[in-house]
């Protein structure tokens, strides 16, 4: 069950680390993007444009307040990770700092680099602000089942990062760790005991792995 009151405090947080992700040298970079052209697409809604689209097709874009709700976050979850599945931890949340994330501002372009790698995560735009993490989910039912939840995508779509259902704490988080993709499509890596051997840990939760940012951590 979410706290409200917490859920607004993160929301608050996350709305000030965004506008200090985008507050760089770099902003001008970080908010272009392929406008959208047709309806299945994956560019920038028209109501995110901050610009004339270029001859090339590309678009300067802002962050709008989103209108994600609780409860379609929750949809989600039952769609794609069943309670019950996961037989080495209790049915599973989403860490409410995710949760402030999915529903505080329609983003793109965001990149967490760290000392050596890379974290994306997931695109936000207006029209269909929870498309790419139901495809993350769509495509991972075998780590789901094992526990591993996916939300984000390492360094270049090398891999998926996940959270780490068995190592829940007190904040209702879990750690963070990510799969090689080329380890997952090997033949018979399907296993909680074959993929853990795999699991190459990064934080110990969301939280801690979004404080570790650079937009945390710049004066």
């Amino acid at each position: 069950m979410i706290n409200k009151e917490v859920l607004e405090q993160d929301r608050l947080f996350i709305k000030s680390w965004l506008d200090t992700y985008f507050d760089s040298p770099h902003r001008d970079i970080l908010m272009s993007h392929p406008a959208k052209m047709e309806e299945a697409d994956y560019g920038v809604p028209s109501d995110m444009h901050d610009s004339e689209v270029d001859e090339e097709g590309w678009v300067c874009w802002r962050m709008l307040d989103s209108k994600v709700t609780i409860d379609q976050i929750n949809e989600l979850v039952a769609s794609y990770i069943k309670p019950g599945s996961d037989t080495y931890g209790p049915s599973f949340s989403v860490p409410p700092l995710y949760v402030a994330y999915l529903s505080s501002r329609y983003v793109l372009n965001v990149y967490l680099r760290y000392e050596g790698f890379m974290i994306e995560l997931p695109n936000l735009p207006s029209d269909y602000p929870l498309r790419e993490l139901r495809n993350l989910w769509s495509s991972s039912e075998l780590l789901i089942k094992a526990g591993y939840i996916p939300f984000a995508s390492y360094d270049d779509h090398a891999g998926p990062v996940c959270w780490d259902t068995s190592k829940p704490n007190d904040d209702h988080d879990y750690a963070v760790v990510w799969f090689d993709h080329d380890i997952l499509t090997e033949e018979g890596q399907t296993s909680r005991e074959q993929l853990e051997h795999y699991a190459q840990p990064l934080f110990h939760s969301f939280r801690e792995m979004l404080m570790r940012s650079p937009s945390s951590t710049r004066s």
